[in-house]
């Protein structure tokens, strides 16, 4: 599968006529025993006659609700019907929708997997069906999928990781929350830690899901600052809900020792990381992931050349560089 990592300015800038290295759209083999014909690849012209379903994992998450807003977005800008669906954290749910969006016939579906594992199924399901599948935003492990638009998110983790490393004194103790198991940010984002040599490099204390839930974050970081008392050094959270949970917990204790950091560059990550209150929030394009993806299904659909495989990079915000990025956005921190 060829692999593409584009910088962001690219990625927001990415029109139909997409970039090089193009793959071109199949033509669709779905059935027509159950509701409205799809039209094949290359037949529908009209965008106005395209439906897309888009299956998303967790709307409740506020990094995934923003790609689902930056998806519906860009196909009210397109003329595009975009279904949405939200499995809310249930990957049952999830496989349940896709079913139901194969039996609505729709264009092409659109997924944030919900696990790696457990939603793999809903790749067969439409490759069955002659529908396009687009994975969006994290790793599925059926790879014989569409298209792919998102993120490596071991490279989350080793960024997240090595800053840690590099401003935590070895040999301190921490606490790891992590996002929900098998989801592929906790996978990926705990190989990043890994790769690194952060659980060697600390002595780790507890490591705990929070299900990317800032209250939940919050509650777990509040056991462990009374458990662990002065020792605890720092928390590292997979995502800046929880990192933002962990750090009100911190706060409400007066602990301001703490070093906090996570991942999405949400924007109240941002803040707290210019306030000085929260060290490093990993920034991945929750816009770009959310428009590229139904760009990606429209050329398909259209029958035009699309990119097989769309990396977009994450980047570090810190002290270091936060004004740039407030001032400049993510051009003034790209490497």
């Amino acid at each position: 599968m060829k692999k593409k990592t584009i910088a962001l300015l690219l990625v927001a800038a990415m029109t139909l006529a997409g970039c090089g290295g193009k793959t071109e759209a199949p033509a669709s083999t779905a059935g027509d025993d159950a509701g409205t014909e799809a039209p094949a690849a290359g037949e529908a012209k009209d965008n106005a006659d395209i439906t897309i379903g888009f299956s998303s994992k967790d709307n409740s998450d506020t990094f995934v609700a923003a790609i689902a807003n930056a998806a519906q977005a860009r196909a009210d800008e397109l003329g595009v019907k975009l279904v949405m669906y939200d499995a809310a954290g249930d990957v049952n749910k999830q496989i349940s929708d896709v079913e139901t969006m194969i039996a609505q016939k729709v264009n092409a579906v659109i997924v944030i997997p919900q696990s790696v594992e457990g939603s793999a199924p809903v790749v067969g399901m439409c490759n069955d069906a002659g529908i396009p599948i687009i994975v969006d935003n994290g790793d599925i492990a059926d790879t014989n999928y569409t298209a792919f638009v998102g993120c490596t998110d071991q490279e989350s983790g080793e960024i997240l990781g090595q800053w840690f490393v590099d401003n935590v004194e070895e040999g301190a103790k921490v606490c790891i929350i992590e996002g929900p198991m098998g989801q592929s940010g906790q996978v990926g984002r705990m190989a990043g830690f890994e790769a690194v040599g952060m659980l060697e490099h600390f002595e780790v204390l507890a490591t705990q899901t929070a299900n990317w839930k800032r209250d939940e974050a919050m509650a777990l970081a509040e056991d462990w600052i009374t458990t662990y008392g002065d020792d605890l050094k720092a928390i590292i959270c997979e995502n800046d809900d929880m990192g933002l949970g962990a750090l009100s917990a911190c706060k409400g204790q007066n602990r301001t020792d703490i070093i906090v950091g996570g991942v999405d560059g949400l924007d109240d990550a941002v803040a707290a990381v210019k306030a000085g209150e929260y060290g490093i929030s990993v920034l991945q394009d929750s816009k770009g992931q959310g428009s590229v993806g139904v760009d990606v299904a429209l050329q398909i659909i259209k029958g035009e050349e699309y990119e097989k495989d769309t990396r977009i990079p994450f980047r570090a915000i810190t002290a270091e560089n936060v004004d740039a990025y407030l001032e400049g956005g993510v051009d003034a921190i790209s490497k």
